[in-house]
């Protein structure tokens, strides 16, 4: 009896050791989470996110990774739509870089902006002169394009852009048919050949009211015939609360100055 007693207080109760280990398990998987969310890597994040939820039993938040924790921070836990942006950034980069072949990569040009990731695409490149009929060799380059848009879900619009050196034909009287021509034709390409989703696609023509260069110099005036394929991503919607009134709708302009799809009408003439 002696025997039995001295050998129980020799090992005191040692179930603390469970919460110990537990706690071990849980700094291992936090910084398991840290390591392979470090090179914002989405489907990683996910498959990560989905295992660690089935190993322990419990949900784990959903997000964009690429945020960072503190401002000025590298990006290593989830975050709003900027994060998004910078993901499918880098994601369309390494697209266009991946597939653009013969020199085309380097005339594709990719920006984002705080609300839209814009990918541009120079006129002489996919347009003749005077002309809203797509070039055979730029095929290849908007089928690169319609496999960044396919594997994105957001809204998109294709813009149209001219120079200012007035256009007077018989097709095209102005500079605002002619950039509308030109977003309306990739438009058709991207979903008709290509495949992409009609119903989150819209074409819109500004005529020369929005360059990127000087139009004093040819070279900057064929920088700013171009067509803009623009993904948009806008703020998220607050869902209306079940039972609640209705909000009262927009009370529209007096004058409106649109009349043509995609283009406002000219103030002073087209192409100035």
């Amino acid at each position: 009896m002696s025997r039995k007693k001295g050998h129980a207080e020799a090992h005191p109760d040692e179930r603390w050791v469970i919460s110990y280990a537990d706690l071990v398990t849980l700094l291992l998987g936090f910084f398991i989470i840290l390591y392979a969310t470090a090179d914002a890597n989405v489907a990683k994040f996910i498959k990560l996110s989905t295992g660690l939820s089935q190993a322990f039993n419990v949900p784990v938040k959903e997000g964009a990774v690429g945020g960072s924790l503190l401002d000025g921070g590298s990006g290593l836990v989830p975050s709003g739509p900027q994060g998004k942006i910078d993901l499918d950034l880098k994601a369309i980069r390494d697209l266009v870089q991946k597939e653009a072949t013969g020199g085309l990569a380097g005339k594709i040009l990719v920006s984002k902006d705080e609300d839209r990731i814009t990918i541009r695409l120079a006129d002489n490149l996919v347009f003749s002169s005077a002309s809203a009929d797509i070039r055979d060799d730029a095929k290849p380059l908007l089928k690169v394009v319609a496999d960044a848009l396919r594997d994105n879900r957001n809204e998109v619009r294709v813009e149209g852009h001219t120079d200012n050196i007035p256009v007077v034909t018989e097709r095209y009287p102005s500079n605002w048919e002619l950039s509308s021509a030109r977003a309306t034709s990739v438009l058709r390409y991207l979903t008709e050949q290509l495949g992409v989703d009609a119903s989150r696609i819209s074409a819109a023509g500004y005529g020369p009211n929005r360059p990127i260069a000087n139009n004093l110099t040819p070279e900057g005036r064929a920088l700013n015939r171009r067509a803009d394929v623009v993904i948009l991503y806008p703020p998220a919607q607050i869902a209306p609360i079940p039972g609640a009134p209705a909000a009262p709708a927009p009370v529209p302009p007096a004058a409106p100055k649109t009349t043509t799809t995609g283009a406002s009408t000219p103030g002073n003439g087209a192409g100035h």
